[in-house]
């Protein structure tokens, strides 16, 4: 069954996801229809530097992984929460796929086990830094911007050949997401103890 964001009026995105485990990692293939009248564009990638050249990359499997207020671990493709113990100089926004009405776009996720929370503000921890706890369900999530919002401009990424950089006059605010909750048992996720930012809600 999908999930429909019809929460903007012109947007009408519905997510259908399959998740599946292989070779020691959650596999999540999953496809996104734009069935409204407006153009979309879907985060499918975090922006990084190749450590070796200095040159800009796409991390395409690169996920977001939070536990929520109701023991649900929230995984997939959006912006992150930025800290709010300190001051973040250039925000992580993800790189965004055009997707224009009637049309679709397929993806697939994976993520390693043991489930982790992660975060682009956040380095690893150490093992005894985190804590395991229980989870209710998988909520499988990917967000999205909805061209002509908030003074939306989508410059093509040169280094990301099909991705573009998204800005707004406020770029995670204006940032919409679409999921599908996928109830499980037996399956745990490592909660961070630090001050790690879990709140979706932007102030």
């Amino acid at each position: 069954m999908g999930r429909r964001d019809a929460a903007a009026g012109a947007a009408d995105l519905v997510l259908t996801c399959r998740p599946g485990k292989t070779d020691g990692s959650l596999r999540f293939l999953y496809t996104l229809e734009n069935r409204g009248t407006a153009e979309v564009f879907v985060m499918d990638a975090l922006p990084s530097i190749d450590p070796a050249t200095g040159e800009g990359r796409a991390k395409q499997q690169a996920a977001v992984v939070i536990l929520d207020g109701q023991l649900d671990a929230v995984v997939g493709k959006f912006a992150a929460p930025p800290p709010t113990e300190r001051r973040v100089a250039v925000l992580v926004v993800p790189l965004a796929r055009r997707l224009s009405p009637g049309g679709k776009l397929e993806g697939q996720l994976t993520i390693p086990t043991p489930l982790a929370e992660t975060s682009p503000y956040f380095a690893d921890l150490t093992p005894r830094q985190y804590e395991p706890v229980d989870i209710n369900a998988v909520v499988f999530t990917i967000g999205y911007w909805q061209a002509g919002v908030d003074g939306l401009v989508a410059a093509p990424a040169e280094y990301a050949p099909g991705l573009f950089t998204v800005i707004t006059r406020n770029t995670l605010r204006s940032a919409r997401r679409v999921s599908q909750r996928f109830p499980t048992a037996g399956l745990q996720i490592l909660k961070r103890t630090d001050a790690f930012a879990r709140s979706l809600t932007v102030d």
